[in-house]
C-alpha cells in the first residue's frame, strides 16, 4: 500500500501549495494599485495554472500506479479461482455439481473434494441464463491441473474461464474485439494476444493494450474489401 500512502502525501502537499498560492494572489489583489493589478494577476494566474496542471499530472500518474498495484494484488489473490459457465442451476449443492464436472466430464480423478476450498454461484438469479459457478481451489497446483484440462469441455454447453478483475476483463474484451476471438486468451490473469505476424504478446493494462493496438491497427479482411469494391463499382 506504499503507492496509496504516497498519493495521500501528494494530495496533502497539493492542498497546502494551492492554498498558499491562492492566499498570495488574494493578498496581491488587496495591495496592488488598479494600474498594475490586471497585468500582475494575469502573470500570476498563468504561473499558477502551469503549477496546477503539472501537479495534477503527477497526481494522476500516482493514482494510476496505485490502481495498477491494487489490480495486481487482486489478480494474485484470484490465482486459485476459476469460473465454470453454462451449468444448469438445480437443487443440488454446487460442490457436488462441480465434482461431477471435474471427474466425469473432464476425467480429473486426481481432483477430490478436498481440492476445492469453496464454490458458489455469483451474480443475480435470472431466467435469461445460468449463473456462473466460482470455484476456489485449495492450491494453485490443483487449479492449474483443472485449467490445463479445460479442452475436455469442448463440444459441451459448459465452459471455463479465469476469474479476472474488472480492469482486466475490459482489457480482454477490447483485445478480442480488435484482434479477434481466437487470437486472444488469458493465462494466470494475463491477456495473451497473438498478432497477425504470429507473435504472442502479454498485456495486463489498458495502456499496454492501447500501445499494442497502435502498433497493430485493425485491417479489413480481403474478402470484405473486395466485396466493398465490387459494390462501389456497381453503384457507379
Amino acid at each position: 500500500m506504499s503507492h496509496l500512502s504516497e498519493v495521500l502525501i501528494a494530495q496533502s502537499k497539493l492542498e497546502e501549495t494551492f492554498s498558499k498560492r491562492m492566499a498570495e494572489l488574494e493578498a496581491q489583489l488587496h495591495t496592488s494599485s488598479a494600474k498594475d493589478t490586471v497585468a500582475k494577476v494575469a502573470e500570476e494566474f498563468r504561473t499558477f495554472r502551469e503549477l496546477v496542471f503539472s501537479m495534477l499530472g503527477l497526481l494522476r500518474q500516482q493514482i494510476g500506479d496505485c490502481i495498477r498495484s491494487v489490480d495486481a494484488m487482486e489478480t494474485r489473490h484470484r490465482r486459485k479461482a476459476l469460473l465454470i459457465l453454462g451449468v444448469a442451476e438445480s437443487e443440488s449443492q454446487d460442490n457436488t455439481t462441480v465434482m461431477e464436472i471435474l471427474q466425469k466430464k473432464m476425467a480429473l480423478h486426481q481432483i477430490s473434494s478436498s481440492s476445492i476450498g469453496a464454490c458458489h454461484r455469483i451474480g443475480a438469479r435470472t431466467d435469461a441464463h445460468h449463473r456462473p459457478i466460482l470455484v476456489w481451489f485449495s492450491s494453485v497446483a490443483d487449479r492449474t491441473v483443472v485449467w490445463n484440462a479445460k479442452t475436455m469441455l469442448r463440444g459441451s454447453s459448459i465452459s471455463m474461464k479465469e476469474f479476472l478483475t474488472r480492469p482486466r476483463q475490459l482489457v480482454f474484451a477490447k483485445a478480442r474485439q480488435h484482434f479477434g476471438m481466437r487470437a486472444c486468451w488469458t493465462q494466470d490473469g494475463i491477456v495473451i494476444v497473438k498478432t497477425a505476424e504470429g507473435s504472442r504478446l502479454k498485456v495486463a493494462t489498458m495502456d499496454e493494450l492501447e500501445s499494442l493496438i497502435s502498433k497493430h491497427p485493425k485491417t479489413v479482411p480481403v474478402s470484405a474489401a473486395v466485396g466493398a469494391s465490387a459494390l462501389t463499382k456497381r453503384k457507379d
